[in-house]
């Protein structure tokens, strides 16, 4: 567990830096180019490379996942540390490029440390707990980075906002030399039979299909509500960049908190009821988003994060618990294409109502999305629940070999 400790420390000093990013890029490129839709298309820039997701995820069950997880924080310190240049001689096309690289790495290292490093540090039966608590602190960290990024800004600007970010890459990626070698698995098929057999396995499984869907409807209205929130903050309530900073650490806490309780959220084996459960409480916030009032869209806001950090925990735990450790990479990588691939779509279809007037007009997508998603996890069809044996209906790889 010492070795869980340490890469969950080091994960949050990473996503301390990382909040500097999520503010400083579509501040500074709303102060550069003043296009709010170029802000919130920053996000796009970033979670696009996802749709190559299940291609990268072969990778990462064919290398060592520890290299592999270096490699991709190194490659996005190199990326964020680009940007501040790029800016300084008005290169925009060029800083989509540099995120679009970073979200490269970003998709290796996420699925390499969430869901192979993760599971290789904690015993199976402490993994739901061990979820919840690398969920919680990452959240934690976001909650004091946003509150840093505005004063940081505020005082010395996004440059050094984003060499702070890169420098924090750099310490992520140097943890690994403390982590337990783990050779990887011999493999003798190619690359293309290991990602046919990933997809397999994700299509034989309709309940990780449903739970797909369901975030990735979420994640298509909310995934770009953080930018979203921070140019309406900035364009429509003239509020400043420490205020809004502020606003996002308190969603952020309240996601840590929604993480932290997410386990004791657990009825018996239940996971589809808390589950629900989650995805409920983000709907009800996103209603919020919907008054008129800043102060009421912020709460509800937090409202929204608290459920979100809930449906976090509660779906990163059921995925490592459901799906065997030779088909992690590739599964979770299809899993994610979806997931975070609806979010350039939502940074897309906000972009669009980010310059309407009103709560209502701005945010509605958010609140949809959200209804939907509660709607397409809990009224499932109903259907006789699988024996143990037929749980992994692909569990015997045929990618490996015996040894």
């Amino acid at each position: 567990m010492r070795a869980f400790w340490l890469l969950t420390g080091a994960s949050a000093v990473s996503t301390v830096g990382n909040t500097f990013l999520y503010i400083a890029i579509p501040w500074a490129l709303l102060e550069s180019t003043d296009s709010s839709l170029l802000a919130v298309l920053s996000v796009a820039a970033q979670t696009a490379p996802y749709l190559a997701a299940p291609f990268l995820g072969t990778f990462i069950d064919r290398y060592d996942r520890r290299a592999l997880f270096a490699a991709g924080e190194l490659i996005q310190g190199a990326s964020v540390a680009l940007v501040p240049l790029l800016l300084a001689y008005q290169q925009v096309a060029a800083v989509f490029v540099a995120l679009f690289v970073l979200g490269l790495a970003n998709v290796v290292s996420d699925v390499a440390g969430d869901y192979g490093l993760i599971p290789a540090l904690v015993p199976r039966e402490r993994l739901d707990q061990a979820s919840s608590q690398f969920t919680s602190i990452l959240l934690v960290a976001r909650f004091v980075g946003p509150a840093l990024a505005g004063f940081t800004i505020a005082g010395i600007g996004t440059t050094w906002a984003l060499e702070i970010d890169a420098a924090t890459f750099v310490l992520t990626a140097l943890t690994v030399v403390f982590m337990p070698k783990a050779e990887p698995q011999a493999v003798t098929a190619s690359l293309s039979a290991m990602l046919k057999e990933g997809i397999a396995y994700f299509r034989a499984r309709p309940d990780l299909r449903r739970l797909t869907f369901a975030v990735a409807l979420y994640n298509l209205g909310a995934g770009a509500l953080e930018p979203t929130l921070l140019t309406v903050g900035g364009d429509h309530w003239d509020w400043s960049p420490t205020a809004l900073g502020a606003a996002v650490s308190c969603g952020a806490v309240a996601a840590a908190l929604g993480a932290w309780l997410s386990p004791r959220a657990l009825s018996g084996d239940n996971r589809h009821r808390q589950i629900a459960l989650w995805l409920a409480v983000a709907a009800v916030g996103s209603l919020g988003l919907l008054v008129s009032a800043p102060l009421a869209v912020v709460a509800g806001f937090c409202v929204l994060c608290f459920g979100e950090g809930g449906v976090n925990a509660a779906t990163m735990a059921y995925r490592q618990q459901e799906i065997p450790d030779e088909l992690s990479g590739r599964v979770n990588a299809v899993i994610r294409t979806f997931i975070t691939g609806a979010v350039p779509v939502s940074a897309l279809m906000l972009g669009l109502t980010v310059n309407l007037t009103g709560s209502l007009q701005v945010f509605f997508p958010v609140s949809a999305a959200a209804l939907l998603a509660v709607a397409v996890w809990t009224f499932r069809r109903r259907t006789a629940p699988a024996h143990p044996a037929d749980r992994h209906p692909l569990a015997t790889s045929t990618s490996r070999n015996s040894s």
